[in-house]
């Protein structure tokens, strides 16, 4: 069976039945850092949702004519930009719903807004917060307590580690909540945290820091920070004399390929969770893998297998939905289960606090690319 036609039969059966035929066109916006300090993912996330677009549309998903329509727009990283977009397109009668924005920097304010027009509104960022503001505002990724239990387990359990210190950046709240939340749990896992020590979001000088932490006693490091800044960390870590041999661990922020183009070999055995095993794993996975290198010229990467599956978890909601209205796909979205993704273990499912369910990888960097950590 072709690639393109085992794609097409594995998402039509992640999708729910269509519903009576009738033509409508369901109008969404993606609402992504297309520039400023979340573009690394933001691009990323959104190429792999035109391509759920092109897939879904060509292939009929969301019933017999009815079509998608996606309006794409850069929040910039930016509260400000952000808040505007969101009002101009919640009084746009014809858009149902908003993908976006990026980060949790600027997506607490953006689901705050959700809220106030009365619009769903999905970003990407993993901050639960961001459910507080309330009913109409959804997470795609998942929050701390689902993820960083993967790379604890992998950590305490396989490694074996005994002693940790910490580097996180006290101004970024997603990245402060990843921190934490290791934190806590390699405590209850009975590893003790020697240091921690915090740095700025746009810190490039961490000379300082990297002394101190290669020059005391550990088994293990983990780094709370964006791509390219957790690069960068590492690398003046080891250029400050850090022993090769101490396990070096991040979070998905790591699963960009702007973490192995700003480390290089300097990132070389850094280990970390991330939603997207690159290649794919299984015939679904491997599909999605190769009609995304065909269509943008570049293997698809971690983002990019999490835009795809958004997208598709919005189209599994606008099919569902008993008639188009911004309430029916709010009612819908609380309701995902088990819409097949490439991202993850394959099945999305949102639970009863509207947290999102999806299972998590552990990587590592070998030979200058992302393999699957070994056991």
């Amino acid at each position: 069976m072709k690639l393109s036609n085992l794609f097409a039969t594995c998402t039509a059966m992640a999708l729910l039945p269509a519903m009576a035929a009738q033509s409508d066109e369901y109008h969404v916006v993606v609402l992504q850092a297309l520039t400023g300090p979340a573009a690394f993912i933001g691009t990323a996330v959104t190429d792999g949702m035109r391509l759920a677009e092109q897939q879904i549309n060509k292939q009929g998903l969301l019933g017999e004519g009815n079509t998608l329509k996606v309006t794409y727009a850069d929040d910039a990283t930016d509260r400000t930009q952000t808040m505007s977009l969101i009002a101009r397109y919640a009084n746009d009668p014809s858009i149902l719903g908003i993908l976006g924005p990026t980060s949790g920097a600027v997506a607490i304010a953006g689901a705050s807004s959700g809220n106030q027009y009365k619009v769903p509104v999905v970003t990407t960022t993993n901050t639960p917060e961001v459910l507080d503001q309330g009913p109409w505002s959804f997470i795609l990724t998942q929050p701390p307590e689902i993820t960083i239990p993967y790379l604890v387990d992998y950590a305490a359990d396989v490694k074996g580690v005994k002693e940790c210190a910490v580097i996180g950046i006290r101004d970024i709240e997603a990245y402060v909540a990843l921190q934490k939340q290791f934190e806590k749990l390699m405590t209850d896992k009975g590893v003790r945290i020697t240091t921690v020590e915090q740095v700025g979001g746009t810190d490039s000088d961490f000379s300082s820091v990297a002394t101190k932490i290669a020059t005391s006693q550990q088994d293990c490091v983990f780094v709370s920070a964006s791509a390219s800044q957790g690069a960068n960390i590492i690398v003046q870590l080891r250029q400050a004399g850090l022993d090769p041999a101490t396990p070096v661990f991040g979070h998905n922020a790591f699963a960009s390929p702007e973490f192995l183009n700003r480390g290089g070999a300097g990132v070389e055995g850094v280990t970390f969770i991330a939603d997207w095993v690159p290649g794919g794993y299984d015939d679904f996975t491997k599909a999605f893998a190769t009609e995304f290198s065909e269509t943008f010229g570049h293997e698809a990467d971690n983002w990019n297998a999490v835009g795809y599956g958004g997208m598709l978890v919005m189209a599994n909601a606008l099919k569902s939905m008993p008639e188009p209205t911004r309430e029916a796909l709010r009612d819908q979205l609380g309701k995902t289960s088990e819409v097949r993704v490439a991202a993850g273990q394959g099945s999305y499912s949102v639970d009863e606090k509207r947290y999102p369910h999806v299972g998590m990888n552990v990587l590592t960097v070998q030979d200058g690319a992302f393999v699957q950590a070994p056991r």
